[in-house]
C-alpha cells in the first residue's frame, strides 16, 4: 500500500468529522467577527486591512485547536484499538504510514480553514466595501501553513505514543505550550535582562524569541504582510525603532514554520519506527 492510498483514506475519512467541521465553523465565525472589531474603536482609522490583522491574531489562537484535534489520533488511536496492526498487514511501511497520514490530515486542514478564511473575509469585504487582493491570499496562505505545521505536531507526537490518553495530554500541552503560553517567555526575558517590561520599541532579541513559536512565527509574518502592504500600519522597523536585521528576516520565520512541522514529524517517525506494536 502507498502513502497516497493512506492519505487518500486519511482525507476521506476526516473530511466525515463533525467536530472537525464544526470547529472550522467556529473559526470562521469568531475570524469574521473579530474582523470588524476596528470598527467599534472610534480613535482607529478602520480599514480592510486592520480587520485581516485582527481575524489572524485570533487565527493565532484556534487554528492550533482545528489541526490537533484532526490529527492527534491520526496514529495513537488506531493504535491502541489493534486497526494499525491490520494497516500494517496490508504492507505499507511505518514511514509511509506516518507520511500518508499527515499528508491526509494537513490537506483536510487546509481545505477546512480556506473555507472557513474566505466565508470570514467575505464579510469584511462587505463591512469595509472591499479586501486587498495580495493581502487575504498571504494571510490566507499563513493561515493554511500555520494549521498544516500543527499537523506535524499533532502527528508526531501520535507516531510517538501508544495511546488516545497520552496523545491527547502531550496534545494539549503542545497547544498550552506553543499557542497560549509561549509570549510569557520574551515578556519575562525582557523583564530580566532591561529590566522593565517591553514598551514602545523592543530589542532585536525580543521579537526573535516571540518568533520561534509557530503562532509566534505566524504572527510575524502575518505583520509583514499587512505592512507592506500599507506602509501606515507597524512593522517590524517601528517596533524596533530601526533597521531589521538578518535574524528577523520573513524568510528565517518562514523556516521556524516549516521546523515545527518537520522536526516534530520526524521525531514522531523515529520513536514509531522502533516501536513494538504488539
Amino acid at each position: 500500500m502507498s502513502w497516497r492510498v493512506i492519505a487518500r483514506r486519511e482525507f476521506d475519512d476526516s473530511v466525515r468529522s463533525r467536530l472537525l467541521w464544526g470547529l472550522v465553523a467556529v473559526v470562521a465565525v469568531m475570524m469574521a467577527v473579530t474582523s470588524i472589531v476596528p470598527l467599534a474603536i472610534p480613535a482607529m482609522d478602520a480599514s480592510a486591512l486592520m480587520g485581516l490583522g485582527a481575524a489572524s491574531e485570533f487565527a493565532a489562537m484556534l487554528v492550533p485547536i482545528v489541526a490537533l484535534v484532526a490529527a492527534y489520533l491520526a496514529i495513537a488511536g488506531e493504535r491502541e484499538s489493534g486497526s494499525l496492526r491490520l494497516l500494517l498487514g496490508l504492507e505499507p511501511t511505518r514511514r509511509r504510514v506516518v507520511l500518508g497520514k499527515f499528508l491526509g490530515r494537513g490537506a483536510v486542514v487546509a481545505v477546512g480553514l480556506a473555507i472557513g478564511f474566505v466565508l470570514a473575509s467575505a464579510l469584511s469585504w462587505v463591512v469595509y466595501g472591499g479586501l486587498p487582493v495580495g493581502a487575504f491570499l498571504a494571510v490566507l496562505a499563513l493561515t493554511v501553513g500555520l494549521g498544516i505545521s500543527f499537523v506535524g505536531i499533532a502527528v508526531g507526537i501520535s507516531a510517538a505514543t501508544p495511546t488516545r490518553a497520552r496523545a491527547m495530554t502531550l496534545g494539549i500541552a503542545s497547544y498550552l505550550g506553543l499557542a497560549l503560553l509561549w509570549d510569557l517567555l520574551p515578556q519575562g526575558a525582557h523583564l530580566v535582562v532591561e529590566g522593565s517590561p517591553p514598551g514602545g520599541s523592543v530589542p532585536a532579541w525580543f521579537l526573535l524569541l516571540e518568533g520561534l513559536s509557530p503562532s509566534g512565527a505566524y504572527s510575524a509574518l502575518v505583520t509583514r504582510a499587512l505592512s507592506g502592504a500599507d506602509p501606515a500600519l507597524p512593522g517590524p522597523e517601528a517596533l524596533l525603532g530601526g533597521p531589521v536585521p538578518v535574524f528577523l528576516e520573513w524568510w528565517v520565520f518562514v523556516l521556524v514554520l516549516v521546523a515545527w512541522t518537520v522536526v516534530p514529524l520526524l521525531g514522531g517517525y523515529w520513536v514509531f519506527e522502533r516501536a513494538d506494536l504488539n
